[in-house]
């Protein structure tokens, strides 16, 4: 049985923890935005009301939605996703099943005509970036294997069979170089990049994704102090991430279910052309064709991520330079060259300008070319939780001491000493708090931890309408 919600708390507290709460209550959260409706076959969903109210409900403050013998159809996919309730919940019991629904219809989405392409992008790198967590966690490769297989071969037929595929995955995908984010990133960019070098077998392509997904999985060997440490790394430290290469090819020679080539990836993608790679010092030819496209699009992500305690990152623009300024003495300038005109197809919400097709680059006032430029900051703000009044009327929770990393103009990532609940509505008072202060609204989009105390929030910006218009 469910323990009943305490009345002392309120909906702040529930927006704070409400993972863990739901979790506590047998429920899981689900974006509906990252998720097709065939996942939902044969497992009941839920919503969860804003109120304590004593009105019989599933789970206390989750209610039923659909039964599991009826369907979630796309209608009521898209119905919920027009009102408030950007996420339903399942009860974890049943998680196996949708996360192996969700994957095994990928292709089934993929191929659906009726989807816009920027939702099959955000499902297939949702999917990706849930299964690389997995691994991470659990790295059996030979037990994920159709997982595996199953991703890559969505990505690859997305990449191929649309031109604007690159531009929407390259606009949906994270920039906060979390390890598992960083590997989704370099498998999915690395197929539309093979595709464009020449490579057409679906195959071989949908092994490439793999490979780029793969590579890094070294570091699940390397402590995580280190990993996440904000401070300038010693010898001994940088030792222990030069080793991650070889660990993960170690690793995966474990799996007769991994081809050689993404094996050769793992291990290589840190080699240059000049020697002055590692860990084996190759030379040109000596390094494998996918592990130089895996350089170049590692090397990019590493250079434009933000992370939480990243005080800077490159834009797009400058990473170009420098994958240009470094070819060919470290990266083949035909993978740099073939990586800049797709680039050159990316455009942000206004349209704006970046690198060009012939390589060069536009500094130009609002020249970037990531969908929307972000802004690295530091920043202390005051988190509110929103819930509608009886009134409709929208009412702020008691607010939660925050740090803003980052802001664009869409978006915003911030830490917070708490975990918020996907879907959330939020009001943010920047410049400290308080009533004059700048004040934003968005919704919670992601939630993770950053260390022990701190989570990783990702929150989309809006404009927040009340009952007699914006607020």
């Amino acid at each position: 049985m469910v323990d009943p919600v305490p009345d002392s708390m309120t909906a702040a507290t529930r927006g704070r923890g409400v993972v863990e709460f739901s979790a506590r209550a047998g429920f899981l959260p689900v974006p509906l935005r990252h998720v097709p409706a065939s996942a939902f076959r044969g497992i009941a969903v839920y919503l969860r009301r804003d109120d304590d109210s004593p009105e019989e409900s599933d789970g206390g403050v989750f209610t039923l939605y659909r039964a599991a013998d009826v369907e979630f159809t796309p209608q009521d996919r898209r119905r919920l996703m027009n009102t408030a309730n950007r996420c339903v919940y399942i009860r974890i019991a049943d998680h196996v099943r949708f996360r192996e629904q969700t994957e095994t219809t990928l292709l089934e989405t993929v191929g659906d005509a009726t989807k816009a392409l920027s939702e099959k992008s955000a499902i297939v790198y949702e999917t990706s970036l849930t299964l690389i967590d997995e691994l991470l966690a659990e790295a059996d490769l030979n037990a994920h294997a159709q997982r595996l297989d199953n991703v890559a071969r969505a990505v690859t037929t997305l990449a191929i069979s649309d031109n604007g595929a690159f531009a929407q995955l390259f606009t949906t995908s994270r920039h906060d170089f979390y390890t598992a984010t960083h590997m989704v990133n370099v498998g999915t960019w690395m197929v539309p990049l093979a595709y464009t070098l020449g490579w057409r077998d679906p195959g071989d392509l949908a092994r490439i994704c793999q490979a780029g997904l793969l590579h890094d999985i070294g570091k699940i060997f390397i402590e995580a102090e280190i990993l996440n440490k904000t401070e300038r790394l010693g010898p001994d430290e940088w030792k222990r991430i030069r080793e991650h290469p070889v660990r993960g090819y170690d690793h995966l020679r474990g799996f007769d279910s991994v081809h050689p080539l993404i094996q050769e990836v793992c291990r290589q993608h840190h080699e240059r052309l000049d020697g002055g790679g590692y860990p084996d010092g190759l030379r040109g030819d000596e390094i494998h064709r996918v592990s130089r496209i895996c350089a170049v699009v590692d090397s990019f992500d590493a250079m434009t991520a933000l992370r939480p305690f990243k005080q800077k990152a490159m834009t797009v623009s400058e990473a170009i330079l420098v994958l240009k300024s470094e070819a060919p003495a470290k990266y083949d300038p035909d993978v740099v060259q073939a990586w800049i005109r797709l680039l050159a197809n990316v455009s942000d919400r206004d349209g704006r300008g970046g690198a060009t097709a012939a390589g060069v680059v536009d500094h130009t006032p609002g020249a970037e070319r990531r969908r929307n430029q972000r802004f690295a900051c530091d920043v202390t703000a005051t988190l509110h939780v929103l819930v509608r009044g009886a009134d409709e009327r929208w009412c702020e929770e008691p607010g939660l001491p925050v740090t803003v990393r980052d802001l664009s103009r869409y978006g915003m990532g911030l830490l917070s000493p708490a975990a918020i609940e996907l879907g959330t509505t939020i009001r943010v008072y920047l410049e400290g708090g308080g009533q004059k202060a700048k004040r934003v609204h968005g919704r919670v989009v992601r939630c993770r931890p950053a260390s022990d105390s701190w989570h990783e929030v990702g929150v989309e910006l809006f404009t927040l309408k009340g009952p007699n218009g914006t607020v």
